[in-house]
């Protein structure tokens, strides 16, 4: 047996605590925690019997299991960063209506306080 085999599925515990415990404090969602576990559900899998991973590459036409991994890796990451994306941009819209509000409030208020 390979030490990654014994390494990965107890990350994956750790991590699958980590988030439990974050969504019992609230500050993760149900859903959240629910993918962040299957990926590391399947992370495990893939740890402690490799050849699953070459059943999967070959239901998808990929030759190599490793290929598959790689693969599954760069989609969960652009769907990560894309999903930050989006996360960024209306941060930065809500804060530009933020700031436009207030200096709209301070202008009015500065015109009173100058009459």
């Amino acid at each position: 047996m390979y030490l990654y085999a014994l390494i990965f599925p107890i990350i994956s515990l750790i991590a699958i605590i980590w988030f439990i415990t974050r969504y019992l404090k609230g500050k993760n969602s149900f859903f959240t925690v629910f993918l962040w576990s299957i990926f590391w559900i399947v992370v495990s899998l893939f740890a402690i019997f490799p050849n699953v991973s070459m059943t999967f590459a070959r239901i998808f036409g990929i030759t190599r299991g490793l290929d598959f991994i790689i693969i599954l890796v760069f989609v969960i990451l652009f769907y990560t960063i894309l999903k930050l994306y989006f996360i960024v941009d209306k941060m930065q819209n809500d804060l530009n209506k933020i700031v436009k509000e207030v200096a709209l409030n301070n202008e009015i208020t500065l015109e009173e306080e100058e009459e």
